[in-house]
C-alpha cells in the first residue's frame, strides 16, 4: 500500500512491468493509468535530457550530479543501471580516476544486465586503476573482462572481446610484459573489427604497432601504424583521437632507423594546426616530439627550448614528462653545456624519485639507463 501511495503522489515512477501488473489487477488498459499527461515519466525523461544537455554545454559536474539523481528516483533495474553507467562514462571523461573507480565499484555491486556489460564495467575499472598508478590491478581487471565474454555468443559480445583484447595488450605493453602482449595481439587476428571507419579496428592496429615497436620489429610496426592511419583516413573521427594516432605514428617512426624527419615535421604541423588550445596535452606532446626531432637533426639548443616549453604546459603525463627531461639532458650533453647538463640531471633525478617504474613505459627506463651509463662520470661534451 505504501508503494502504491508513492506512485499516486509521484514520488516513484513505475516501470512498464509494474504498470502492466496494476492495470491487469484493476481490469483496465495501461494507458488509463498513465493518462494523457506525462506526469512523473515526463519529469524523469526531462531530467535525463537536461543531464545530457548540461554535459553538451560544458557543465560535466552538473550532468554527473543529475545522472546520480536519476539513479535514485527509479526502481526499474535497467533504468537505474543505465543511469549509473552513463554517470560513470561521464566521470571517465574528467580528471578524477578515484571518482570513476568509486562509480564503477557501485556498478559492480548492483544489478547487472549480463556478462557482456559486466566486462565493459571491468574495462572501465581497469582504465581507472591504470590512471591511479596500479597497472598490475589494471591488467587483472582487463583479464577478468576478457574471461567474462570468452564464450559469450550474445550479439555484440564479439565487439566487447575485441575491446578487451585491445586494452589488455595495451596494458601489458605499458607494463613491459611484452611476451604476454604479443600473445594477445596474435589473438586479435589479421582483420580485427569491421574495417574502415571502425575505431576499434584502428585501435587494434595501433596497439599492434606499439607492441611490435617495443619488440624491435620496426618494419612491422610501421606497416601496422600505416594500416591504422589508412583505416581512419576516410572517416570523420574525434579530432583528438585522430591526432593522438598521428603523434603515436611520429613517436614510433622516431624509434626506427633512418626516419624521414621532414615528413614527420609535416605531420606535427598538422596536429599543431588542429590541437585545441596552446596549453593542451596534444600541443605539449607535439612540442616534445619536435624536441626529439630537433635533437636528431643536430639542433640541441632548439631541442632544449621545445622540451622546456612542453614541460611548462603542465599537461604531460609521467611518460611524456620523463621523455622531455631526458631530452633536455641529452641536448645539454650534446651541446657541451656543463651548467645546463647539471641542471637537467638534477631535474631528471628529482622526477625519477617521484615516479615509480610501474607507471612508466619500460622503453623510457631503458633510454634513461643508457644515457646514465654513457654520461655518468664524464664532463659535458
Amino acid at each position: 500500500m505504501s508503494y502504491v501511495s508513492r506512485l499516486e503522489s509521484g514520488d516513484r515512477v513505475p516501470s512498464t512491468a509494474v504498470v502492466a501488473r496494476l492495470a491487469a489487477v484493476l481490469g483496465i488498459e495501461p494507458t488509463e493509468l498513465l493518462g494523457e499527461v506525462g506526469g512523473p515519466r515526463q519529469e524523469t525523461a526531462l531530467l535525463w535530457c537536461e543531464a545530457l544537455l548540461a554535459y553538451q554545454n560544458g557543465e560535466p559536474g552538473r550532468a554527473i550530479s543529475l545522472f546520480g539523481e536519476l539513479a535514485t528516483r527509479q526502481e526499474d533495474e535497467l533504468f537505474v543501471w543505465a543511469a549509473q553507467w552513463t554517470r560513470a562514462a561521464l566521470l571517465a571523461r574528467e580528471s578524477d580516476p578515484k571518482a570513476v573507480l568509486d562509480a564503477v565499484e557501485e556498478l559492480r555491486g548492483a544489478w547487472s544486465p549480463g556478462r557482456g556489460v559486466e566486462a565493459l564495467v571491468e574495462i572501465f575499472r581497469a582504465q581507472a586503476l591504470r590512471r591511479l598508478g596500479r597497472p598490475a590491478d589494471a591488467v587483472r581487471a582487463m583479464r577478468t573482462a576478457l574471461e567474462l565474454v570468452t564464450e559469450d555468443e550474445t550479439p555484440g559480445a564479439e565487439r566487447v572481446r575485441l575491446r578487451a583484447r585491445v586494452y589488455l595488450s595495451t596494458e601489458l605493453a605499458r607494463s613491459g610484459r611484452l611476451s604476454e602482449a604479443e600473445q594477445v595481439v596474435k589473438e586479435l587476428g589479421e582483420e580485427p573489427g569491421t574495417g574502415r571507419g571502425d575505431r576499434m579496428a584502428v585501435s587494434a592496429w595501433w596497439v599492434r604497432a606499439q607492441v611490435e615497436s617495443r619488440l624491435g620489429e620496426h618494419e612491422a610496426a610501421g606497416r601496422s601504424i600505416r594500416i591504422a592511419l589508412d583505416l581512419l583516413d576516410e572517416t570523420e573521427p574525434d579530432p583528438t583521437f585522430r591526432n593522438r594516432l598521428r603523434l603515436a605514428a611520429v613517436s614510433l617512426a622516431l624509434r626506427s632507423p633512418n626516419p624521414d624527419l621532414d615528413e614527420l615535421a609535416k605531420t606535427l604541423d598538422q596536429v599543431e594546426a588542429e590541437a585545441a588550445g596552446p596549453r593542451s596535452e596534444l600541443a605539449a606532446q607535439t612540442d616534445g616530439l619536435r624536441a626529439e626531432l630537433a635533437l636528431q637533426r643536430g639542433e640541441p639548443d632548439l631541442c632544449w627550448r621545445l622540451a622546456e616549453h612542453a614541460l611548462a604546459s603542465g599537461a604531460l603525463d609521467a611518460d611524456d614528462e620523463l621523455r622531455c627531461r631526458l631530452l633536455m639532458a641529452r641536448a645539454a650533453d650534446r651541446a657541451g653545456d656543463a651548467e645546463r647538463l647539471t641542471e637537467a640531471r638534477a631535474e631528471l633525478a628529482n622526477l625519477l624519485d617521484k615516479i615509480g617504474t610501474d607507471v612508466v613505459d619500460p622503453v623510457m627506463w631503458r633510454d634513461v639507463a643508457r644515457f646514465a651509463l654513457r654520461a655518468h662520470g664524464r664532463p659535458a661534451g
